[in-house]
């Protein structure tokens, strides 16, 4: 289901939304479901920058708030729907075992501080800059946003979740980071996505730096301290998007070497088998270590 109930309140009935803040955010899903993103992630949402972009909205006429851009490029979209349902939906299947669904709701809503993300539901802010008023950029992103769903129910489906350590949560994390970049980047042919800061480090000699910092971490698995590692991960990991990118390219070379079915067995049988499998074809040197170094 594509569902625009919270940005048609907006556009509609902006008024409404700043009298009801309170009923607004608790009754419509995808505001909801961004105070949920917010406390999962720790964030602070302004409420007081989020009045003054409603109060902007407001002091439009109903004809400008229609052909504001971000409301021409949903409408666009939901009424896309069944082409994305044709064009997406089985090329992400064919990354995915046969037996695994991707049954989900997307919200499109405008003015939440991510501009995407997936909690229980999909929900996009369609009013972020990021999108850089190009709906093909939202829907790769639907792309990129829809798969982890098909890897959390291949978790449900083969119980194959990681045990809870340190080296196979880091593990975990560049494997299933960089297994969704990797299938979204290849669905450009479907929705490109020029402006994706990821896909550009992919296509860029960034991405041999992006390996050796990853391969740098994992070798300190075991000698530097945890909060340390964390704040590493984190820091050049997530932030400088290494796991992504270097996630990504481990994906690109099991896929090329040893194919697509092998690049599903090792989403669905986890983070050690998917880095034993790519040791197994690597080149000595791009290889990563995976035993954490003991007393």
């Amino acid at each position: 289901m594509f569902n625009t109930d919270s940005l048609e309140k907006i556009v509609y009935e902006p008024l409404w939304v700043l009298d009801n803040e309170e009923e607004f955010w608790t009754e419509y899903p995808a505001h909801r479901y961004a105070r949920d993103w917010a406390e999962a992630v720790n964030y602070e949402i302004d409420y007081g920058e989020w009045r003054e972009r409603i109060t902007d909205c407001s002091r439009l006429s109903v004809d400008e708030r229609e052909r504001h851009v971000f409301t021409r490029n949903t409408r666009n979209i939901v009424e896309g729907r069944n082409i994305f349902l044709e064009r997406a939906v089985p090329y992400l299947c064919g990354y995915l075992p046969n037996d695994v669904g991707l049954d989900i709701d997307v919200y499109f809503t405008a003015f939440i501080p991510p501009r995407a993300f997936a909690l229980g539901e999909i929900v996009f802010n369609v009013a972020a800059t990021y999108w850089n008023n190009n709906p093909d950029n939202i829907l790769n992103t639907l792309v990129h946003e829809l798969y982890p769903v098909g890897i959390s129910n291949i978790h449900k489906k083969h119980g194959s979740e990681p045990p809870d350590e340190p080296l196979t949560n880091m593990l975990s994390n560049v494997q299933s980071e960089g297994v969704v970049i990797y299938v979204a980047y290849n669905a450009q042919h479907i929705f490109p996505a020029p402006d994706d800061k990821d896909y550009v480090m992919m296509d860029d000699p960034v991405v041999d730096q992006c390996f050796r910092q990853t391969r740098g971490i994992l070798s300190k698995v075991g000698i530097v301290p945890d909060d340390e590692l964390r704040k590493l991960s984190w820091d050049v990991g997530v932030i400088g998007r290494a796991f992504y990118v270097a996630g990504a390219e481990v994906c690109r070379v099991i896929d090329a070497e040893k194919g697509r079915e092998a690049l599903i067995e090792t989403i669905w049988r986890g983070p050690r088998y998917f880095f034993d499998t790519y040791n197994e074809i690597a080149e000595l040197g791009r290889r990563l270590r995976l035993q954490p170094v003991s007393d």
